[in-house]
């Protein structure tokens, strides 16, 4: 975990997605009344951030601006990818149910009748030599699905060798059926009992963390700094139509001179200072502070809708909308699909094509190609 004391105010530091930058204010989690250490950063291309110390990935600069290296190019792995959690942080699987149940215990008094049918899922793990041996004191287990491989309820069992039992570490919905997105894996954050974890990874231009549904069976092809293929998934907590929404922003001096510069050096008229702001087909795809790592909040115009009769007794829709646009012209747009169940839903009429929604969703993903 980083020290707060050695990210001080005029510190230089590197992120990846953002660059280099100075780090302008640190507060302590208590001062924030917020689960992490917090530090704000402005950036060298003129962007300023909060950024959780704990997960941001910075980099400490030296006098030169030189960074030592870092993640896979110096450290073996495991440690070179997989943090592990130490006991006492906590996670809220049981908010996933809220799309789904008034109370959740009606779906924990079924579990007699659901495990028994319970299914392996398909994992990219399976029936593959692994690159590499999983650490001896790496607990060891499975997933199983119901009532489908492709969505429903999934489960993480841990085996107990020395009990000789199984035991059950986690439910949650799941669906497989999301956007396929090619991620450069920076982290891999194991939860408490080494059965359970979030991947941090870069998404294009930006960086997403989300909860793995299948850890247990590909953990051993995870490895910082790495590209592969993942199939990711936003499970809406709510969603509904998106309001017509502007602002006014006035752009410091620096900023106003370096966009006409830009407009300029295209024939384009200059702007003024003040500026108004339409929100109109936005993309915006935002951590929510005080949630859990995997939790957004989004605006998205929606670019395909598909009904479903049947996600663990609900019916909805699932709809492919982009979160977040490319910077530049070596990434695409990020397109996410967005499972939303009729009771997540406040809107009067159903979604469809062009429609710009908004809400807040539970990321979630597992990979199928190293």
């Amino acid at each position: 975990m980083k020290n707060l004391d050695s990210f001080k105010p005029g510190c230089r530091v590197l992120h990846q997605a953002f660059g280099k930058g100075s780090i302008i204010e640190a507060v302590s989690a208590k001062e924030r009344n917020s689960k992490h250490d917090q530090v704000r950063v402005k950036f060298d291309s003129g962007t300023t951030k909060w950024l959780a110390l704990e997960y941001a990935r910075l980099v400490l600069l030296d006098e030169n601006d030189e960074a030592a290296p870092q993640g896979g190019s110096s450290a073996p792995w495991p440690d070179a990818t997989f943090v592990f959690e130490q006991e006492g942080v906590e996670h809220y699987l049981g908010s996933h149910w809220e799309p789904f149940f008034d109370d959740s215990k009606e779906l924990f008094c079924r579990l007699p009748e659901i495990m028994p049918a319970a299914l392996l899922p398909a994992c990219y793990g399976d029936n593959r030599k692994a690159p590499r041996e999983i650490p001896s004191d790496w607990p060891k287990g499975f997933h199983l699905c119901w009532p489908l491989r492709v969505r429903g309820l999934g489960t993480t069992e841990c085996i107990d060798d020395e009990n000789k039992l199984l035991n059950l570490v986690s439910l949650y919905p799941f669906w497989a059926e999301g956007s396929q997105a090619r991620l450069t894996i920076k982290q891999v954050k194991v939860w408490h009992g080494g059965c359970e974890a979030q991947i941090t990874a870069g998404w294009g231009d930006a960086e997403v963390c989300f909860f793995d549904t299948q850890f247990m069976a590909n953990r051993a092809w995870y490895e910082a700094d790495r590209a592969c293929e993942f199939v990711l998934t936003g499970i809406a907590y709510n969603a509904a139509p998106a309001p017509h929404r502007t602002t006014t922003i006035t752009h410091t001096p620096e900023t106003l001179a370096k966009i006409n510069a830009l407009l300029m050096q295209d024939g384009r008229e200059p702007i003024e200072a003040e500026q108004e702001v339409i929100f109109d087909g936005a993309a915006i795809f935002l951590p929510i502070g005080e949630w859990d790592v995997d939790d957004y909040s989004f605006r998205a115009a929606i670019k395909e809708v598909r009904e479903f009769d049947d996600f663990l007794g609900q019916k909805g829709w699932r709809v492919r909308a982009t979160v977040m646009r490319a910077i530049g012209l070596e990434t695409d747009d990020a397109d996410l699909t967005i499972v939303i169940t009729r009771r997540a839903w406040c809107g009067d009429t159903p979604p469809q094509v062009g429609l710009d929604i908004e809400g807040r969703l539970w990321l979630q993903g597992f990979m199928i190609y190293h």
